[in-house]
């Protein structure tokens, strides 16, 4: 009997389990050390809609444009005062990666992408997503464009890092040239998104809901932001 309940025990599951996984972060770059320049800067996008990228998502602090030195820990409380949500600081200064790490944030190292190799194939690749993506679903394609055969659901999301074509309604949430392809755009038969993204540039809210058609559009950068026409 004894053995028998051993045996038993060894059935029952880890009680964790550990895997990768691919969570989108909002980037914040600031491009001064000038924290009244940059409250004003932060406070007009946040008017502006972006309390869904800075406040109910994961922020990544990128220091790496940054030309003058910074006031770490005026920078930290700033953004406490805004309710963003910081989780990781981006920097290659030892000194400032000691004050994220003491402010409880993650410290990640400036690393640029590699270059591939003469043998390896270069050529971007598209991901093509059959039937529509279910709120609380995500699609993501690094190395190339995305193709949505339905529609996008409110909650979903599409990353890519070249096009993203939506045969279907759009109204969830889509990213188009995330490693900064500003020649990347979005296409939808039908748009009514959460949020629209190309580079880094974004629409969301009811900025976002303002470029709603029923008819087929595109989205493009145009001198650094958003904007709609129809196809």
């Amino acid at each position: 009997m004894q053995k028998s309940a051993q045996t038993g025990l060894n059935l029952i599951s880890v009680p964790v389990r550990i895997k990768g996984t691919f969570l989108p972060a909002t980037l914040l770059q600031p491009v001064t050390a000038q924290l009244l320049h940059l409250r004003s800067g932060l406070e007009q996008r946040l008017k502006e809609g972006a309390a869904s990228l800075l406040c109910s998502a994961p922020v990544v602090l990128d220091l790496s444009q940054l030309p003058d030195a910074l006031d770490f820990q005026g920078l930290l409380v700033m953004c406490r005062e805004l309710q963003i949500q910081l989780v990781a600081v981006r920097t290659n200064q030892p000194e400032l990666q000691q004050q994220a790490q003491a402010a409880g944030l993650v410290a990640l190292n400036e690393v640029e992408r590699a270059a591939p190799a003469a043998n390896q194939e270069s050529l971007p690749r598209t991901r093509v997503h059959e039937g529509p993506v279910r709120g609380g679903q995500q699609i993501l394609c690094e190395t190339g464009d995305v193709i949505i055969l339905g529609s996008v659901n409110p909650g979903a999301e599409v990353l890519a890092s070249g096009h993203i074509h939506v045969y279907g309604k759009l109204l969830g949430r889509v990213l188009a040239g995330i490693h900064g392809d500003q020649q990347a755009r979005i296409f939808a038969h039908q748009l009514n998104a959460e949020l629209l993204a190309i580079a880094g540039c974004y629409l969301t809210g009811q900025a976002a809901m303002l470029s709603a058609t029923e008819s087929p559009v595109c989205i493009e950068l145009v001198e650094n932001k958003l904007q709609c026409r129809c196809c």
